[in-house]
């Protein structure tokens, strides 16, 4: 994988509470802002912790990505949160050696390119994102009071009299054990990537802006660009941007891109409703399987633990031996295995040489634990419970009208 990348920031000329770093070999990139007093101390920190702590370890991490097993994947991912965490620790340490009255705490965000995909840890009201041609997308969310009440289903009126909207709700050092969102995109070539500061995204409309005001510039150039030009649209802050272009992806490990990934996930219930930018919280859960003709992908009885997306091909669905059902391209199967771990109710057996995505429980469950996303997803489960217990109820409902017609009732 080959890129170009550049960072700039006006923070020595302002507050200093940013710092940015772009690791030698191109692999990881990060961006911190500190918070409150010793801002500039808390954003060094992290930026310095993160790159010392994953450095020596680019080529196993390089390996993860290429393996493309879910094991090797959450390996993958758990590195990043946990060099994040790590980094965490050691404000908590500087703090009690400087006897900080307010602490030490940091926004962060942690990108590590390989094998044509970019893993992004992020914390705090950065931002990171994704530019392809003339347009652009916003890949993370904001941890800010205004996106928490968003979440909760506000209106735009009561957004705007929030108070303290801006405030931020998570960073590195706040509380203990910051909680970080995992993400994972498929990059293409030409693509880039821009981690910005609120300084510098506050000037600017929208993602598609963004892709315009980039234009064609070469990374180090357009990170220049861009502060200056936020500090000409009023920003009086500090402003900081890093810039990547993918020169030469690579070759993914998987064939199916984020994008059809997330068609595919749209059509299961567990999964309808969510952001772009929440489906792409999803994306380090799902991996690739396929199966030749003739071979069995579930067996009726076996313990479920698996949801499967059929992409392409065709499986057979059986009870006892019969065909009771045949499964297309955008077919599901397995969906309560996600909650629950009862026996397989039928088989299921490709007829051709199929492809599918599949979500193991163990890992929904982790994404089912804290934050919006999983208040979310937990909303979803219940109410797809809810609606299949009404048809059961229905079902049954029908079946004793049948039994008293036919004076088999008891009664």
């Amino acid at each position: 994988m080959r890129v170009r990348s550049g960072g700039y920031s006006n923070s020595a000329q302002v507050g200093n509470s940013e710092c940015w770093a772009i690791d030698p070999t191109g692999a990881f990139f990060v961006l911190s802002a500190g918070v409150g007093e010793s801002a500039s101390i808390a954003s060094r920190s992290i930026c310095e912790t993160i790159i010392k702590l994953l450095i020596p370890h680019r080529a196993q991490l390089e390996g993860m990505a290429a393996d493309g097993r879910p094991d090797s994947r959450q390996m993958l991912m758990s590195s990043i949160c946990g060099a994040m965490i790590r980094s965490e620790r050691s404000l908590f340490e500087q703090s009690e050696s400087l006897a900080a009255s307010t602490g030490l705490a940091a926004t962060a965000d942690l990108l590590f390119l390989a094998n044509g995909t970019v893993y992004i840890g992020h914390v705090g009201n950065n931002r990171v994102y994704l530019l392809r041609g003339d347009t652009g997308r916003q890949l993370t969310i904001d941890h800010t009071v205004y996106e928490y009440l968003k979440a909760q289903g506000k209106t735009e009126a009561e957004l705007a009299r929030a108070s303290y909207k801006n405030r931020l709700i998570r960073a590195l050092g706040m509380s203990g054990g910051a909680e970080i969102d995992n993400l994972q995109v498929d990059l293409r070539q030409g693509d880039r990537l821009v981690i910005c500061s609120p300084g510098v995204y506050e000037c600017f409309q929208n993602a598609t802006h963004l892709a315009q005001l980039y234009r064609t510039m070469d990374p180090q150039r357009a990170s220049e660009f861009l502060v200056n030009y936020a500090v000409d649209h009023g920003c009086e802050g500090d402003a900081s941007v890093i810039c990547i272009e993918i020169s030469d992806p690579g070759l993914r490990c998987s064939s199916l891109e984020t994008e059809s990934r997330i068609t595919a996930l749209e059509q299961i219930c567990f999964f309808r409703d969510l952001s772009y930018q929440e489906m792409l919280q999803i994306m380090p859960i799902t991996f690739e399987k396929t199966v030749e003709a003739g071979v069995e992908i579930i067996h009726e009885g076996d313990e479920g633990e698996e949801l499967y997306i059929l992409v392409e091909g065709e499986c057979e669905v059986t009870n006892s031996g019969v065909r009771i059902a045949k499964l297309v391209s955008g077919s599901s199967f397995g969906e309560l295995s996600l909650v629950d771990s009862q026996p397989r109710s039928a088989t299921v057996r490709a007829l051709q040489t199929s492809r599918m995505l599949v979500i193991r429980a163990t890992d929904f469950e982790r994404l089912t634990l804290s934050g919006a996303l999983a208040v979310k997803l937990l909303w979803n489960v219940t109410h797809e419970l809810s609606e299949r217990l009404r048809q059961s109820s229905e079902t049954i409902r029908r079946q004793g009208l049948i039994l008293l017609e036919h004076g088999l009732g008891g009664e």
